[in-house]
Order: structure tokens, then C-alpha cells, then sequence
């Protein structure tokens, strides 16, 4: 009524051996903005069995993603299935395995291009790879050692330059890293030392050739340890498993060196067990810790059932690390080294003791302010006849303070229909049962403390008559400080026959938060 006419086409083709869809949204005459617009889209996967002779196993295909000008994700936020509305993907790949006697791995292959939305104050664009070729190799190797290599060349491009991508580098880089591995284990023990080396050469437009070599040692070493117990009657295992990491990787000036893909590794349960503090293969930390934690877990003896899990971690530095994700200019890496010995301390916890109610928290704490730093917590209740509320509170010292509150609750009662396969005998959704409906109201709503202001926001009502279900939901989605794009959604869902509106899984699996809820109560999937 505001825009004009549009048309949404899309095309999809299943075969034995390759399957994919083909998509247009056209808008011929947009009245607000006085143009033609679109936006496209294509995904293909196809992949050869055990009868095509050397080809056998292979797979390739393409995502692309596009659309006619940067303003289509401000104007229609759900017009584009990418996960980064600004950053839409067109991606072409082929891997093929490798086996050998005592190797397997893999060959691969990837044409890496991004269509940037730019609006507002200039942002640098992403890096193309034109192309990416590489293979991975793993191999069992004599007196229990295992072999790994992956070796990569890149060509790094940028595909909208502008003003604030004028100084860029742009280039060839072709990195290899190989690592040796000797794990041993037994009965709730694992000690696994490794050696790694790490090599790129860089052949960068206008400013010629550089290189690097950077080798790295490290011992990780862990347990696992049970004990049987009775609380309130009830039979449990307590689970305790330490683990601690040593790891050591000299010191080599890399502040000559392009940085297309590296950035600081977020501080979590996974990156704190890490050599590297960077993500990417530009840049190498030197590093030389110690990484202690343990985590204790407790176990229902009835079916398996995890009711309680604590765990604490933290890092200790050996000696001052000079390569460090906090300079984003790398020609000041050796100006501020970090020199702190032990960093934040990593705190998770999770349970399940009240009936039907998850609670789950992480927290870092900061040793130098003896302030929590961020921290997330969260609370979720599930009940078998289709109830569920979320709430999560996400907190990060000076940049995001938020609350976000997710449910699909029943407003009315009806008359269930009976099913075996649903626990307590309810059946929802049904074909061919009786049409007694009910009444939904589902949504979620992101507040964000630091603005005071609701950031997202999804709610609406669903009617579910068994043999059809309409939804009419109000959707706010944030698309700058101050701006924001609001749209009413309706609804028609004929169950086991056909489906009339926009997209319903979208609208279910992406936006309705109950829906999140709902599929990890086993049998409570809609």
C-alpha cells in the first residue's frame, strides 16, 4: 500500500545428485524511494557417490546473496536470509578427500566475494579471497605420533573501495602449519604435547615480499575423576575434571607484516586454552603461560541426567606478551606489551535442580578493578503443554548492558486432542483433527539498559486450531540509534495440506523465541 506492487519468485530443483534454489524479490516501482529495486538470491550443493571414478566424494556448490542498493536491509530487515544483514555472502566452493595409506584429508577450493551495504560514515570493507586454494592432511605416524598439515595460498582483494580503503594493503599470501602430537590417556587421564610451526610468505601490492616462521611448543593435560553420592535421598555421581595448559611461542616482530583476516580472540572458555590470542593466521602471539581450570559436574545415577555444573578458569603469563589483540595499530605491538600475570578469571555454572527451570550464568571477573567485566545470565522455563519463558540479562563493562525476555504462553484452554506420541497426551497441530482451537501470545523483546530503549522486538498472537493455525505479530527491528523499521505480519497456516503467507518456518525458527524454547524439551518440537 505505500511501496507499490512487488513479486517474490523463487525456483527450487531436486535431483539424485545435486539439489538448490534460485530466488528474485522485485519491487518495479518503489513510491518512496522513486526506483526499481531487488534483491537475488541462489544456493546450490551437488556432490558425486562412489561411482564417479576420481571425482568420487567430491562436493561443490555456491551461496550467493544480492541486492540492488544499500538501503534494501534498512527498508526490508527480513528481505535476505544472511545472518549479517550488511555483509551478504557470494561464496563458491569445492572440497574433494584425500585418502592414502596411514592419511586422509582434503582438498579445497573457494571464490569468497561480499556485497557491502555501506551507508553512514565510511567503513572499510571486507577482504575478498580471489580465490582460496588449500588442502588439510592428517596422519597416524609411527610409536603413536600423529600428523597434521594445512596449507593455504590466498589472494586478498577488496571488492568496493572507497576513501577509507585507500591505504589497504592488498596481495598474495600463501601460510602453512604442520604439528606433531604424542597423546597419552588411560582410565580419566589425557596428556597431549605438541609441537607446531607456523610459516607465510607475503607477496603484497606495491610494497613487495615478507616472511615469517614461528614455532610453538605446548602440554595440555587433563582428568577426570567420579565419586558416587546421596543427597535428599537420591543417587548421584559428582564429576570432577582439571585441566591445565602450558604453552610457549617466541617472540617475532610482525608490525611489517598485512593483517587481512586476524583479530583478538573474544576471552572464553575455549580461546583462554588457546596458544594464539588472535583469530586468523596475520598475526602469531608470543605467549608464554600457564592455563589452569577444573569444572565439576553433578550427575543424576536414574538416567544421566546433568542437575548441576560449576567451573572456574584461569590464565597465568610467565612472561610479558608484546604481540597482543589490544593494539589495533600493529606497528605499536612492541609498545605495550601486556605484562599483567594473571588474567580474568572465567567463572560458568549451570543447573537443572528445580523441576522444569534451567539457570545458567558466566561471569569474568577482573583481577586489577575486582569488577565482574561481562557477565550473562539466564533463566528458562519449559512445561509440557507448550509454555515457555525466557529471560537473559548480558552485561559488558562500558560498551552493552541488555535484558532480553522470550515466551509463547496459552491464553485460552481447550479441549486436547489426544495423541500417544505427545507427552501428557497433547496434540498440537495435527491434520485431520477436530478443529478446537486455542490461543496463543508469543514474542520476544531485547531492552537495551545503556539506551533505555527496546533495541528488537517481536509480539503477536497465534491461534491454533488443529487443522489450521493464524498468526498476526507485530515486528520491530532496529536498524540504527535512532532509526527502525516496523511491519504487521499475518498469517495463514494450513496444516498437512498447503501454507499461505511469508514464510512461516522463518517466522517460527528466526523470530518467535518460544519456538527456541520449545525444541530442547524432548517431544515438546513443534
Amino acid at each position: 500500500s505505500r511501496r507499490g506492487l512487488g513479486a517474490d519468485l523463487e525456483f527450487r530443483y531436486l535431483e539424485p545428485r545435486f539439489e538448490g534454489v534460485v530466488g528474485v524479490d522485485l519491487l518495479p516501482d518503489d513510491r518512496v524511494a522513486g526506483r526499481s529495486r531487488h534483491a537475488w538470491r541462489t544456493q546450490h550443493q551437488a556432490q558425486w557417490d562412489d561411482r564417479s571414478g576420481w571425482l568420487s566424494g567430491a562436493r561443490a556448490g555456491w551461496t550467493a546473496i544480492g541486492v540492488s542498493d544499500d538501503d534494501w536491509w534498512k527498508d526490508f530487515p527480513r528481505g535476505t536470509s544472511s545472518l549479517t544483514p550488511r555483509l551478504l555472502a557470494q561464496d563458491f566452493h569445492a572440497e574433494k578427500p584425500l585418502a592414502g595409506p596411514g592419511f586422509s584429508g582434503e582438498a579445497y577450493a573457494r571464490l569468497a566475494h561480499w556485497q557491502f551495504l555501506k551507508s553512514g560514515d565510511p567503513v572499510a570493507s571486507p577482504y575478498q579471497r580471489s580465490p582460496q586454494l588449500g588442502v588439510r592432511l592428517q596422519a597416524e605416524l609411527a610409536a603413536g605420533l600423529e600428523a597434521s598439515v594445512e596449507s593455504e595460498l590466498n589472494r586478498f582483494t577488496i571488492g568496493r573501495p572507497d576513501a577509507s580503503d585507500a591505504l589497504r594493503p592488498t596481495g598474495v599470501r600463501w601460510h602453512a602449519t604442520a604439528s606433531v602430537a604424542r597423546p597419552w590417556s588411560g582410565q580419566g587421564w589425557w596428556v597431549r604435547p605438541v609441537l607446531a610451526l607456523n610459516a607465510a610468505v607475503y607477496d603484497t601490492s606495491g610494497q613487495g615480499g615478507a616472511s615469517r616462521v614461528l614455532p610453538t611448543v605446548s602440554l595440555d593435560a587433563g582428568a577426570a575423576l567420579e565419586r558416587r553420592l546421596e543427597l535428599l535421598g537420591r543417587g548421584f555421581r559428582q564429576v570432577l575434571e582439571p585441566r591445565a595448559q602450558y604453552a610457549r611461542t617466541p617472540y617475532r616482530d610482525q608490525s611489517r607484516l598485512p593483517n587481512y583476516d586476524s583479530a583478538g580472540m573474544d576471552f572464553n572458555i575455549t580461546s583462554i586454552y588457546s596458544p594464539n590470542a588472535w583469530s586468523g593466521v596475520d598475526r602469531i602471539s608470543d605467549t608464554h603461560h600457564l592455563a589452569l581450570g577444573a569444572t565439576t559436574r553433578l550427575v543424576r545415577d536414574s538416567d544421566g541426567g546433568e542437575v548441576l555444573r560449576l567451573g572456574l578458569v584461569q590464565r597465568m603469563l610467565l612472561d610479558p606478551q608484546r604481540v597482543t589483540p589490544d593494539d589495533a595499530d600493529p606497528s605499536r605491538q612492541a609498545a605495550s606489551p601486556l605484562t599483567r600475570k594473571l588474567s580474568d578469571v572465567l567463572m560458568v555454572g549451570s543447573t537443572q535442580i528445580v523441576p522444569r527451570w534451567t539457570f545458567e550464568g558466566t561471569v569474568r571477573f577482573s583481577a586489577d578493578t575486582q569488577r565482574a567485566a561481562r557477565s550473562v545470565l539466564a533463566a528458562r522455563y519449559v512445561a509440557p503443554d507448550f509454555r515457555a519463558l525466557g529471560l537473559s540479562y548480558r552485561f559488558t563493562r562500558g560498551q552493552a548492558e541488555q535484558i532480553d525476555l522470550g515466551w509463547q504462553w496459552p491464553l485460552t484452554a481447550r479441549a486436547a486432542d489426544r495423541s500417544p506420541a505427545a507427552p501428557g497426551g497433547e496434540s498440537r497441530g495435527v491434520a485431520g483433527s477436530a478443529c478446537s482451537g486455542r490461543l496463543y501470545s508469543v514474542g520476544r523483546i531485547n531492552y537495551s539498559m545503556l539506551d533505555s530503549r527496546i533495541t528488537d522486538s517481536l509480539v503477536g498472537f497465534e491461534y491454533d486450531a488443529g487443522c489450521w493455525i493464524g498468526r498476526i505479530v507485530a515486528e520491530r527491528v532496529s536498524t540504527g540509534r535512532s532509526e527502525a523499521t516496523t511491519r504487521l505480519m499475518l498469517q495463514l497456516e494450513l496444516v498437512g495440506l498447503s501454507r499461505l503467507g511469508s514464510n512461516p518456518l522463518r517466522v517460527l525458527k528466526d523470530n518467535i523465541a518460544g519456538y527456541r524454547l520449545l525444541r530442547d524439551e524432548p517431544g515438546d518440537q513443534r
